[in-house]
């Protein structure tokens, strides 16, 4: 059986596991050129799968660390001969993130992350993202990745997760016959830069309990979640949607809340 036989048997199988693997060399290129990597930053990669932009990060950077958790990709991985590549066997959402990005001085989180576990691995990089780490580009799903963007009119609970902590960066749609194996939906990919960290994992939740609160129902009017007289206190329209609040209006709604 030839190398290329084996990897495409491979890749069925672990399409199984979410897992689609891009192969367009001018998507590749035009990531990478959106990631921005100096000589000097240390990249953790999400999910590197057969590697296609772990070689071009490792020529880029300082040093790329690999997070995959298929023991066979791993073991793959190993065998490209990439001299500053370190590769962890590991399951990225049970990576102590903190401890990691102090030790190995991470400057940038990099991945085509599988669609079905996006949220929980966003969710854990703005939990617990410290310095050195300044940045963040991943390929998600093209309807996950508007959602985070968001627009002036139509907001997310992600658009104002992400946004107290970081300016997010809206890149380009990848189309699905840029991965194989081929996903039903087209991708798109994106960055956020941190401006500022959670002080502790107690206000990261209290935050995102909170925003789960608020779009609940985001087309419905705000005054359906809170009192007028506290929205009104905060500088706020009680005829107003969840979905037209800037991360400044829930701040001001959230102080009201817990001053009232």
């Amino acid at each position: 059986m030839s190398d290329r036989d084996s990897q495409e048997i491979m890749q069925n199988k672990k399409s199984k596991l979410g897992q689609n693997f891009l192969i367009d060399k001018q998507a590749i290129n035009d990531f990478i050129n959106f990631c921005s990597i100096k000589k000097e930053d240390t990249i953790l990669e999400i999910g590197p799968g057969f590697g296609a932009l772990t070689k071009h990060l490792s020529l880029k950077a300082k040093k790329v660390i690999a997070i995959e958790i298929d023991t066979d990709l791993a073991y793959k991985l190993n065998t490209l001969g990439i001299e500053n590549l370190l590769v962890l066997n590991k399951d990225f959402l049970e990576v102590n993130l903190k401890e990691l990005v102090e030790k190995e001085k991470i400057t940038k989180i990099i991945g085509a992350i599988p669609y079905y576990i996006s949220s929980p691995i966003i969710h854990k990089i703005i939990e617990e993202a410290k310095e050195p780490l300044k940045e963040v580009a991943l390929i998600t799903q093209k309807e996950f990745a508007q959602k985070i963007i968001g627009t002036k009119k139509n907001r997310s609970y992600f658009t104002n997760l992400i946004e107290r902590y970081a300016e997010i960066i809206p890149g380009r749609v990848i189309k699905s016959s840029s991965f194989k194996p081929k996903p039903k939906v087209d991708s798109m990919y994106f960055k956020f830069v941190f401006k500022d960290y959670p002080k502790n994992k107690e206000e990261f939740i209290k935050w995102s309990k909170f925003l789960h609160h608020v779009y609940t129902n985001p087309r419905k009017k705000i005054n359906k979640k809170f009192k007028k007289d506290l929205l009104l206190k905060a500088g706020i329209s009680p005829d107003i949607r969840p979905q037209n609040l800037s991360v400044e209006d829930i701040l001001k709604i959230l102080y009201n809340s817990y001053h009232d």
